[in-house]
């Protein structure tokens, strides 16, 4: 209500803030923070055309504003970030996977460390490697470095009551320092080339393990030197498998953006020392599919306390808040955090693989959830076939004149408009829809081929449209009879949905799935007759009015229409201004100001 929103207004400092929109209810409908209150909530009373769509849509349901004030912009960050994922309000950008990522942690202030697998990366002196994108990841990386380095795998309490070698040492795959006497130097150095290996530095320690290697050879340390070459092929057959993205060898997050309409999508991809070790993607629904705006929601809640952040992150879109959000990450790590809008090079390069990332997964979620749509429309509607393929009709008149059907195609849920086809009704002149809509159906399918017969015609209308198209495709003898619902669209309560030989009509919830894509159907239909019926009409009363003068064709039309801008205007000229505007032809002038005289006079 921006009644409301207009009262607060006056009270509201200029101060750095949050606020937060709520319903009638007490609902948080969205919340956002702003270096200054007053000029950011007052944005939101400007003109409501300039506002988009989604936004009037928020403000007009806008009861309550309450405010939060802070001492910095850092600070009301920080609160946002905290009270959208305690409330999870509808028109924010809601990160819905926000668990933390799995990580490796190794423990050096340990005699002897193990690898252990964490979601949380605390301030506790270890170091961390990651994030893995899934469990599965972690725990293949986490095998293939105990098939390559034997350090322990059980756990401290284990570790400290373990009275002989596990299994894990006669495979060669633990030194077993829980019961043996390791040298803890020597154990070290097996942790130094594990880090290396774990930090992308494959290339270092190979240099490192064969010159190990050839000095155990010539010092007749033979076992000794195997075990280093054993350790050296396994770690080249695993840098083969690795691809190398960038020649910066930093810890990156790439993030790409895509969106259409209201849905958006965000893919991460996940560098850590110039090699790509995964990545993930993420959607939302929200009141802005703005790049900057989803971006700078996303940033703030993927990145916070407990999880890893690189040293720099490459983003698709500039985002609004970028300074304050490199503060605040770069406190959180401990460290200096760039994020940056590569334009040009390398990094570029891999802005546009995440936004690349973010098509694919965008339209493949897409198109999964378009077929469990389809698989609901077949139950719903019980249907016989799997509706791939819908065409839907619709009559646009006045009175039976200019009389015109619009046939519009869906395949998998999406319309292909090289398909659409007009028709003007030729054998119908009074105001008969059931009769217009009879002559529409025959011509589409009197000639058609098997393959393009749909799945399911959709007709707009109650139960007589239906059993005026069901009737008819009976009689064609088509090859197949595809299912036929009609949808009627009342004036008070809900639409109806009617099938042959059912009674009654089948009636869905009003946020029905269902519902909604027969409606975006239908309405697409509609939207095809009417731009049609008036681009007819349009061209039948310039027609009726100018086309009958004698010397007046296509040019001189558009000459008078132009300097006068309408039929009323060229009506009303005298001779001097219709021959100025026709070049100085003073003959055709006055045969165009007689025209509308001698009209006046029937």
């Amino acid at each position: 209500m921006v009644n409301e929103i207009d009262k607060s207004l006056k009270e509201i400092p200029s101060r750095p803030g949050v606020y937060l929109m709520k319903d009638k209810l007490g609902s948080v409908l969205y919340i956002g923070k702003a270096r200054n209150l007053k000029k950011r909530i007052s944005s939101y009373l400007t003109d409501r055309k300039v506002l988009s769509p989604k936004i009037r849509a928020l403000v007009s349901k806008v009861y309550n504003l309450e405010y939060i004030l802070t001492q910095t912009e850092k600070e009301a960050l920080i609160l946002e970030c905290s009270l959208i994922k305690r409330h999870k309000p509808k028109y924010n950008v809601v990160l819905k996977d926000d668990k933390n990522y799995l990580c490796l942690k190794l423990d050096l202030r340990e005699e002897y460390p193990m690898l252990s697998i964490v979601r949380r990366i605390g301030k506790d002196g270890a170091l961390y490697f990651g994030p893995y994108s899934s469990a599965k990841a972690v725990r293949q990386t986490l095998k293939l470095i105990h098939e390559i380095f034997p350090i322990r795998q059980c756990k401290d309490r284990d570790f400290r009551l373990r009275s002989r070698p596990c299994l894990l040492y006669q495979m060669n795959r633990c030194l077993a320092p829980c019961c043996l006497p390791i040298n803890a130097k020597e154990y070290r150095e097996i942790v130094n080339h594990l880090i290396l290996f774990l930090q992308g530095r494959g290339r270092d320690l190979i240099r490192q393990l064969k010159g190990r290697m050839e000095e155990a050879a010539k010092n007749l340390r033979f076992e000794e030197a195997a075990r280093y070459r054993d350790r050296i092929r396994a770690i080249e057959k695993t840098l083969e498998k690795q691809v190398i993205v960038s020649t910066h060898f930093l810890d990156q997050d790439v993030i790409g953006f895509y969106a259409e309409e209201a849905i958006s999508e965000v893919s991460v991809l996940f560098i850590r020392n110039g090699v790509m070790i995964g990545g993930r993607s993420f959607n939302f629904k929200s009141s802005s599919s703005l790049p900057s705006e989803v971006l700078s929601s996303f940033l703030k809640q993927f990145y916070g306390e407990g999880r890893f952040i690189p040293h720099e992150i490459l983003i698709s879109h500039p985002v609004e808040d970028q300074e304050i959000l490199e503060e605040w990450l770069s406190e959180l790590k401990g460290h200096n955090v760039q994020i940056v809008v590569p334009k040009k090079g390398n990094k570029h390069h891999l802005v546009k693989m995440a936004v690349e990332n973010a098509e694919g997964s965008f339209k493949t979620r897409i198109g999964t959830e378009g077929e469990e749509l389809l698989e609901k429309i077949k139950d719903k509607l019980l249907l016989n076939y799997l509706p791939r393929h819908i065409e839907c009709f619709d009559i646009s008149n006045i009175h039976g004149t200019l009389a015109v059907g619009s046939m519009v195609v869906f395949k998998d849920g999406e319309p292909i408009k090289s398909k659409y086809c007009r028709f003007r009704v030729k054998t119908v002149e009074t105001p008969d829809d059931y009769s217009m809509m009879n002559e529409v159906i025959k011509r589409r399918y009197s000639k058609i081929q098997d393959e393009d017969i749909p799945d399911l015609v959709v007709v707009d209308g109650g139960k007589g449209q239906l059993n005026i198209a069901v009737s008819l495709l009976k009689m064609l003898g088509l090859p197949r009879m595809p299912d036929v619902v009609s949808l009627a669209k009342e004036e008070r309560g809900p639409e109806k949905i009617y099938r042959p030989e059912r009674k009654n009509p089948i009636i869905l919830s009003k946020n029905s799935s269902v519902l909604h894509m027969l409606q975006r159907i239908r309405d697409e239909a509609h939207r095809f007759a009417i731009s049609y019926h008036k681009r007819l009409r349009k061209k039948t009363t310039l027609k009726s009015v100018l086309d009958d003068i004698p010397g007046v064709g296509k040019k001189r039309k558009r000459l008078l229409l132009r300097h006068f801008g309408s039929v009323e205007g060229i009506k009303n000229a005298t001779v001097s201004q219709l021959a100025k505007a026709l070049q100085n032809n003073r003959k055709v002038a006055e045969q165009v100001y007689n025209h509308f005289r001698i009209q006046e006079t029937i």
